[in-house]
């Protein structure tokens, strides 16, 4: 009997997945390549391991005995490449999704740090709200995805990767009070939130619900952008990353309006599937990790980490 790595991992996402296709997609390969190596896998075992029925693939009994062997198989994969392997740069595609303030602030430097360092890696970044990103990678279309959140479920990991300080805000025209603002009286005052699909509103949730933050008149963007103009033009409360908007404090376009008690800081983590076995996405967690800095902007020059240091001690 002669099985490859490769035909082992044909067999375990086929079966993982349900599909051929879902499993090439997830493999940047083709479905019938997929097909054959399983096909493969089936001749040298000399017997059917996946039944094809119109509602997918279904393991069969050897197939169930196979498929913990065939996971072990990938785990050891990635534990060779990561240990052994002699070349450290990172080759292929990977499919990387942002928040819009990441994609506003540090996302540039991030892609221009993985060019230089693995020039053979292209990355594919997507933009979107934290909750579609997630569901990106329930579904196999990204690999890894950089959002609000620490715990995304048991079959994911999550690498922390740096947190913002996630202020109310307001512009100086909707004169609210100097003092801090008990969580009822948020009810008096329209507030401008982010759409349904932001992982920032399942971050948040339960910390309002908890201290019994009310809010009567609420205006829904899925744009951070969108929701920085609208409020500097004095339509309401937001609640906005403080490294996005401390140049519009500075000019006096916004103020921080206080509450008792203020906002935790929010938490942002590198999330991507445990079964995966690309040892590619811990690297890229990791670097993500050290170049987090929401204080930066596209075209702005990375400052030298002792000043960036200093910048966040002062936030």
């Amino acid at each position: 009997m002669n099985i490859t790595f490769k035909q082992l991992e044909a067999f375990f996402f086929s079966a993982k997945s349900g599909s051929f296709s879902a499993a090439a997609v997830l493999l940047h390969t083709t479905q019938s390549a997929m097909s054959k190596r399983v096909a493969e896998v089936e001749s040298a075992c000399g017997t059917p391991l996946l039944h094809r029925t119109p509602r997918g693939l279904e393991l069969t009994h050897a197939g169930r005995q196979l498929m913990p062997m065939a996971e072990e198989s990938q785990r050891l994969l990635a534990r060779i490449q990561q240990e052994i392997g002699t070349d450290r740069t990172l080759r292929g595609s990977l499919r990387i999704g942002v928040t819009e303030l990441i994609a506003l602030t540090w996302l540039t430097h991030f892609v221009q740090r993985m060019q230089r360092d693995h020039p053979g890696l292209m990355l594919e970044p997507v933009v979107d709200a934290g909750l579609k990103l997630f569901d990106g990678l329930e579904a196999n279309r990204l690999d890894l995805a950089i959002m609000p959140g620490t715990f995304w479920g048991k079959g994911y990991t999550t690498v922390r990767v740096g947190q913002v300080e996630d202020l109310w805000v307001a512009s100086p025209k909707l004169k609210l009070p100097r003092r801090a603002l008990k969580p009822h009286e948020f009810a008096a005052y329209p507030m401008l939130e982010q759409s349904t699909g932001a992982a920032k509103n399942r971050f948040y949730a339960a910390w309002r619900a908890e201290h019994g933050f009310r809010f009567n008149q609420v205006f829904a963007t899925n744009s951070t952008t969108v929701l920085r103009e609208l409020t500097i033009g004095g339509l309401g409360i937001s609640q906005l990353a403080l490294d996005y908007v401390r140049d519009d404090i500075d000019a006096g376009r916004l103020r921080i309006v206080r509450s008792d008690p203020m906002p935790p800081p929010m938490v942002y983590g590198a999330v991507y599937r445990s079964d995966g076995f690309n040892p590619a996405l811990a690297r890229v967690a990791d670097l993500a990790a050290e170049l987090c800095d929401f204080s930066l902007r596209a075209n702005q020059n990375v400052r030298a980490p002792a000043a960036r240091r200093r910048r966040k001690a002062t936030a």
